[in-house]
């Protein structure tokens, strides 16, 4: 753009001189001479940009465009890169927030039952996902609950007896007995398939 403001600024300016020129030289036989010198400077001015054309090296002028192109899509490509972390960290805060209401929410709906008929609580709950979509229906893969005992929880500092093998053994079958009726009773609160949900002990196994 510069360039051409250049050039035009140079055609206007001659012209000017050409017309005073016109106006001082007399009316004889040089006045022909003097408008065939202007008329081959005006037509030289008015060829600069083809001449500049071919002074300029084309080569090293296109590689300059091309690098100039590559670098605005290699900024623009970073830019959209950026749009999609941010998207995603926000996409993530929002699911983890969205669980964490759900979390809550199943806790209350068991916790008072299963108080009053197991004396167990639940104090955490975990979601194994298939993916980290929530637009799915079958998207949860299993829910793993963690339970406590409240009896244990009121008897922390009362020293326990030392338990013999068979009693151990019989305990474990009860301890069996009653996670399978509180996995069916949860079934039956959350409305899950009951395969979906794992029940882990606090300090113990499933």
């Amino acid at each position: 753009m510069n360039l051409i403001a250049e050039w035009v600024m140079q055609i206007i300016v001659f012209i000017l001189i050409g017309t005073i020129m016109e106006l001082l030289i007399p009316n004889n036989s040089m006045k022909k001479y003097v408008h065939i010198v202007i008329g081959l400077l005006l037509l030289l001015i008015l060829a600069k940009p083809i001449l500049y054309l071919f002074s300029v090296d084309v080569t090293t002028e296109l590689k300059k465009i091309e690098q100039t192109i590559f670098q605005d899509q290699h900024a623009l490509t970073e830019s959209k890169n950026l749009l999609e972390n941010q998207k995603r960290e926000i996409q993530a805060e929002q699911d983890a927030y969205i669980w964490n209401e759900v979390k809550t929410q199943l806790m209350n709906e068991a916790n008072p039952v299963l108080s009053e008929q197991y004396s167990a609580q639940i104090v955490h709950i975990s979601f194994d996902l298939r993916d980290e979509e929530l637009d799915k229906d079958d998207n949860l893969e299993k829910i793993i609950v963690t339970l406590t005992n409240e009896n244990e929880l009121n008897d922390q500092s009362v020293i326990k007896p030392i338990i013999i093998e068979t009693e151990q053994e019989s305990k474990s079958h009860e301890e069996n007995n009653q996670i399978r009726s509180i996995r069916k009773k949860l079934e039956q609160i959350w409305e899950f398939d009951k395969d979906q949900i794992e029940i882990i002990w606090e300090g113990g196994a499933t």
